[in-house]
């Protein structure tokens, strides 16, 4: 038809991949926001830690007193962005699994 890459890349491939890269995307936020291993290693500010080694550092206190209330008050603002995305992008991301080109 005369495409050139980037006419074919919007026009045939984007519009037929859309579903798969929002499926990819919320798999892929999911999965970043809940890393632990990896800040842990390279981190040598409190300042740059992520929230779950923030939240890891609310619970092992030296005092021995464990404030659970603001621990579970934070997790439950830790766990607000994953739901808005999966929510946000509920059909996108079941449809990104199911839908099958015929």
């Amino acid at each position: 038809d005369g495409a050139g890459p980037i006419k074919f890349f919007f026009t045939i491939l984007l519009p037929l991949s859309r579903t798969n890269i929002a499926a990819l995307f919320v798999i892929t936020f999911i999965y970043g926001w809940n890393q632990y291993l990896w800040p842990m290693l390279i981190t040598t500010d409190t300042q740059y830690y992520t929230i779950v080694m923030g939240i890891k550092q609310m619970v092992a206190v030296s005092d021995g007193v464990i404030e659970w209330n603001k621990i579970m008050a934070t997790t439950l603002i830790a766990m607000l962005p994953p739901v808005f995305i999966v929510i946000l992008m509920q059909r996108a991301f079941v449809k990104g699994f199911v839908d099958t080109e015929k």
